[in-house]
């Protein structure tokens, strides 16, 4: 039986309905499906980790950045780890230009974020220049909080070197400040730390320095 007109009212058959209820369900579950947030889609992108070292001094430097915040991290060497050694932390422009300031010192890249320059408090001025980590050699910027600090470690490959190199950075409460060390060397990477000792006082301490992969 088709369908006919009562009082204005559609009335469709039994069999036409039951079609018609199962067309509106896929419709509804393929719509719902489009509209439905995917994980995937919404995921933050991973964040962009850059190595390299400053001119002039025996000091290198990380930057990690992501969703328009930078970190920056300076790690002095065996002459400047007490006076050079310092964190930044800010905006970055999409274009990868930054300026961000701690302690007096100024820290800024250009457009492009693989070159800038370190502004002491005095007004000199050192450029430093960066690259893309080798995650597959362990390059990155690690880092793990003890005694009221946060320690900071650097994993690149000088130029010329067949070898990844770890400089790190203790400090603690007090302006006090000493050099890690590796406790095994870098032979086989683990993204997931690295062990690394300080000596203080004496005293020795060891610690697990992780991936920084978010600002």
């Amino acid at each position: 039986m088709g369908s006919f007109h009562l009082y204005g009212v559609i009335h469709l058959d039994t069999a036409r309905s039951r079609a018609l209820a199962r067309a509106a369900g896929v419709l509804c579950a393929a719509l719902c499906a489009g509209c439905a947030a995917d994980p995937a889609d919404h995921e933050a992108p991973a964040a962009e980790t850059s190595v390299g070292a400053v001119d002039g001094s025996d000091a290198v430097v990380a930057v990690v950045r992501g969703e328009g915040e930078v970190t920056l991290y300076v790690c002095g060497g065996a002459s400047s780890y007490a006076t050079m050694t310092r964190w930044f932390e800010g905006p970055a422009e999409a274009n990868g230009a930054f300026s961000l300031s701690n302690g007096g010192w100024t820290a800024r890249a250009e457009p492009g974020g693989d070159a800038g320059a370190l502004r002491s408090p005095d007004g000199a001025e050192l450029a430093f220049r960066v690259r893309p980590a080798a995650l597959d050699r362990a390059e990155g910027l690690y880092a793990a909080v003890d005694s009221g600090c946060r320690t900071g470690v650097v994993v690149h490959t000088p130029e010329g070197a067949e070898a990844p190199a770890l400089q790190g950075t203790w400090c603690g409460d007090g302006d006090r400040f000493a050099q890690v060390t590796p406790i095994r060397w870098l032979s086989e990477p683990d993204r997931r730390g690295i062990e690394v000792r300080v000596e203080l006082e004496g005293a020795r301490k060891n610690l697990l320095v992780t991936p920084l992969e978010q600002p």
